[in-house]
């Protein structure tokens, strides 16, 4: 499998569905504001990571 094609596409709907379930299921637990807050920041930090590594593996192709 190559990596030509961006980690966002067909991985992503998988993702996000399974996102969905758990979101539902932590959204039963926890208050609102809790949850959000908690998700805004890991995908920040997922979203910070990937884009680091995607630059990183442009920098190299030039």
């Amino acid at each position: 499998m190559s990596n030509s094609n961006p980690p966002w596409t067909a991985e992503f709907a998988a993702l996000k569905s399974d996102c969905a379930v758990e979101l539902a299921g932590l959204l039963e637990e926890y208050p609102q504001p809790v949850v959000y807050e908690v998700m805004s920041e890991m995908l920040r930090r997922e979203m910070r990571d990937q884009f680091a590594v995607s630059f990183a593996e442009s920098q190299l192709d030039e």
